[in-house]
């Protein structure tokens, strides 16, 4: 190994920018009120009854809330309902009942304890999405930080965004600002890593074998959708996935990409170490690669790995921030806008300016903006 390849692995794993002063400590905005009871299904109504989410302040929601009521099927032909929940913290889980609207009974054997509200520092301006968001700790998912849209039970469906950490960090709450923007716009976002964890995962050079903990967070999420006890029941789109990371947790989704199941994958400053064709040969869903400028270490191999896909849609865009990015600024600052911008367009269909405009066309959002360059192929 040459002297530059050691100082580059040493930067992907160690010098990733984690905020060292973690996120704790500080209390979480007041507790919303309980949300209210859904309404019980009839032989002769097809409505369906769904909690509405307790009113609260702040735009990350730290403390726990009421519980709110369960939500019923209707008649034969009606929706199925799904668990209700009210408060601020999102923490109580309403029963879905079982009517002629065919929807799973929750098992009382099936129950699981409610998820943990997690604190995190005020950081700043709010989201600019429509949704307040809740960060979590799950005790059904180990090691993992989850950001949700508070609102689950409703008529939208939030796709899956699986997020692996720079130094492949085992901190989940390392990147608040920016992953809480992305669930404000509605999505659930999974963050490897405990809330304020410690550690990280190794670094090796079979790439598939590090995206394993993203696949494993889609896992468990696809399989809360349809269990009929979990607080996800019914409100996430299963077959909208991405995966996502930074640096480190880059190769971590480089690694999971090829999964069938996956929609889309983001790799922010990385790229791979060790060049495997293979991993790229194993891509079938639209890739971008967002870099930080020839200043960042990662700059050469996300730049490789995006020359080398070969038919897939792929984006390399870079501005430069170096390989630090901007997930502590506001909002996750203009990555957090790309990011937000490119699942608008992969996993909701976003088709105009604040989705695919951003990142293809003569004049879109990015090849019009001087502080960005951007290249794609195998577009439509």
């Amino acid at each position: 190994m040459t002297q530059g390849m050691a100082a580059a692995i040493a930067v992907l794993l160690f010098g990733c920018g984690a905020d060292d002063a973690l996120p704790s400590g500080t209390s979480g905005t007041p507790a919303g009120s309980s949300g209210a009871a859904g309404s019980t299904g009839s032989a002769s109504a097809a409505t369906t009854g769904a909690a509405s989410a307790g009113s609260g302040g702040g735009d990350v929601s730290a403390t726990s809330g009421t519980a709110g009521g369960g939500a019923s099927d209707g008649a034969a032909g009606g929706s199925s309902g799904a668990a209700g929940h009210g408060g601020a913290g999102g923490a109580g889980a309403g029963g879905a009942g079982a009517g002629a609207g065919g929807a799973a009974t929750c098992d009382p054997a099936d129950e699981t304890p409610d998820p943990t509200p997690v604190n995190v520092r005020a950081m700043g301006a709010a989201f600019t999405g429509s949704h307040e968001v809740v960060v979590e700790k799950d005790p059904g998912l180990s090691g993992r930080t989850i950001y949700r849209p508070k609102d689950l039970g409703g008529a939208e469906r939030y796709p899956i965004v699986a997020w692996g950490e720079g130094a492949c960090s085992l901190n989940g709450t390392t990147n608040p600002d920016f992953l809480g923007e992305l669930a404000s716009h509605g999505y659930l976002v999974i963050s490897d890593g405990e809330p304020n964890g410690s550690g990280s995962r190794p670094m090796v050079e079979d790439y598939k074998a590090m995206g394993k903990p993203l696949i494993e967070s889609l896992d468990w999420a696809i399989k809360e959708n349809g269990r009929a006890c979990s607080q996800y029941y019914r409100s996430l789109a299963a077959d909208k996935t991405a995966v996502m990371g930074w640096s480190c947790g880059g190769l971590m989704a480089e690694g999971a990409a090829g999964d069938p199941r996956v929609t889309t994958a983001v790799i922010w400053s990385s790229g791979m170490i060790n060049p495997d064709q293979k991993i790229l040969d194993a891509l079938h869903a639209p890739i971008a690669f967002i870099l930080g400028g020839p200043d960042d270490v990662a700059y050469p191999n996300g730049t490789r790995d995006y020359r080398n896909t070969r038919d897939v849609p792929a984006v390399l865009a870079s501005t430069n921030v170096g390989h630090g990015g901007t997930y502590g600024q506001d909002n996750g600052g203009v990555f957090g806008k790309v990011g937000v911008a490119w699942l608008g367009w992969q996993l909701k269909g976003d088709m105009g300016a604040t989705g695919k405009g951003m990142f293809v066309g003569a004049n879109c959002g990015l090849c019009t903006d001087r502080a960005w360059t951007i290249e794609s192929k195998n577009m439509n």
